[in-house]
């Protein structure tokens, strides 16, 4: 390069170089080391900003994928289990972009205004494409998304399920949480009467991680089935309405567990 071009080069940079440091990660840097004492932590100050940055884009889908009459929300993962103590905020949560409002609802509310009708298939819409994004819906986010009560959400849902003749994949029934309607006392009647995994998944139309996590958490409870329900909470990380779940099943198909463990002091 000639001593023009490198002049030409020198001027570029002492120009237009500040604007490559007007950044949002510099900025957050800076405030790390101005207000919260990072000032000798230069790489781990770099390393945290990267870090929420990632975090922000994640919860942050981009615009161009949000069209018109869809919003993005915030859930439980589907892969998070529910575990003794276990708030909210320590669940893990993921973003998914849902449809609240569709060309065909308002094609619908166009033709007849019934918006009645719309109610019950928006919540299945908006469940299963949670789904599909890996994240569960409860009732308290399709409450605050739909401006429903929670109870008349349940009887939507429970409706569907009468006549659909399958579960919605709501964070009740995928995770466990609550009193939902779910499958277990299918899956361990099934598993008492000799069938494996595999064959009750098919039988009942149910997803073989969740027949086998039943049967797991069923059995770890079985063997301390002599203890109180805080006790075995503790111990399986189990939420307390679950395992009273477990133990009413328990006691219905493993009356005898019960007392061999009293029996043998477990």
């Amino acid at each position: 390069m000639n001593g023009r071009g490198m002049l030409k080069r020198g001027y570029a940079k002492n120009i237009y170089g500040p604007l490559q440091e007007r950044t949002l990660r510099n900025a957050l840097i800076k405030k790390l080391i101005d207000g919260y004492g990072y000032s000798d932590k230069l790489e781990i100050a770099k390393r945290l900003v990267d870090d929420f940055l990632d975090t922000v884009d994640h919860f942050s889908p981009p615009v161009d994928r949000v069209k018109p009459g869809q919003m993005v929300w915030i859930a439980r993962s589907d892969r998070d289990k529910q575990g003794y103590g276990k708030s909210s905020a320590d669940t893990e949560a993921k973003t998914a972009v849902l449809s609240v409002v569709t060309e065909e609802e308002m094609v619908a509310l166009a033709k007849d205004g019934r918006v009645e009708p719309i109610k019950g298939r928006r919540m299945v819409r908006l469940i299963n494409e949670a789904k599909q994004q890996g994240m569960v819906l409860s009732l308290a986010d399709l409450s605050a998304i739909m401006l429903l009560a929670p109870a008349t959400l349940s009887k939507y849902t429970r409706r569907y399920q009468k006549e659909a003749g399958k579960l919605l994949p709501t964070a009740g029934n995928v995770l466990d949480i609550g009193r939902g309607i779910t499958h277990k006392r299918d899956v361990v009647e099934l598993y008492a009467k000799g069938y494996n995994p595999l064959e009750i998944s098919r039988m009942i139309d149910h997803e073989l991680r969740n027949v086998e996590r039943y049967i797991e958490d069923m059995e770890r409870v079985k063997i301390l089935a002599s203890k109180d329900v805080q006790t075995i909470s503790k111990l399986t990380g189990l939420s307390l309405s679950l395992v009273e779940e477990y133990l009413e099943i328990i006691r219905t198909y493993y009356p005898e567990s019960i007392k061999l463990n009293r029996k043998e002091g477990i």
